[in-house]
């Protein structure tokens, strides 16, 4: 898939597809995906997309709550 069409994808679910970060990181992990399909073949590259997937909501789900901060400021909010 073609760069632009993969962030014109990311705009159309809400995600700031311009922002610096959001593309340094999906270059990381295209980039990354591409080097294994060159290696090993197209079901490797998708095993591993599917595991990142995985793991990424994983981590949506789970976030770090060590500071608690953010969540009470928000929590203060609604009250």
């Amino acid at each position: 898939m073609n760069e632009p069409d993969l962030f014109d994808a990311l705009r159309r679910t809400g995600i700031d597809a311009d922002d610096h970060e959001v593309r340094a990181a999906i270059r990381v992990v295209t980039a990354y995906l591409d080097e294994v399909r060159q290696r090993l073949g197209t079901h490797a590259a998708r095993r591993c997309m599917e595991a990142l997937h995985a793991a990424l909501d994983y981590q949506l789900q789970h976030p770090d709550v060590g500071d608690m901060s953010s969540f009470e400021a928000d929590f203060d909010e609604q009250s």
